[in-house]
């Protein structure tokens, strides 16, 4: 069953970018992970930002967590963003 996990940021307008480019460092990483089926960001265009990726399941995107971290995990989203990072994780049916 596929596997979900979602972050949604609001960033502050000034440092949209910093969040827009550590998203994307998220998912090129993720690309490189096994168990991956897709990843991506959605901008919702009233502010927020919401990072998508599906695995295979949760043993793979626990697996991925590791490098994942290793790239975004000391990116300073409590100064980014406007308020915390809400986060999703499970089954997507």
């Amino acid at each position: 069953m596929t596997f979900a996990v979602i972050s949604v940021h609001s960033p502050k307008p000034e440092h949209r970018d910093a969040v827009i480019d550590s998203m994307r460092r998220y998912s090129r990483v993720a690309r490189e992970q096994p168990g991956l089926e897709w990843t991506g960001v959605v901008d919702d265009e009233g502010g927020r930002l919401v990072g998508i990726a599906l695995w295979e399941s949760a043993e793979s995107a626990a697996a991925a967590r590791p490098a994942l971290m290793a790239e975004v995990g000391d990116d300073p989203f409590t100064t980014w963003d406007e308020r915390p990072i809400e986060s999703f994780r499970g089954p997507a049916r």
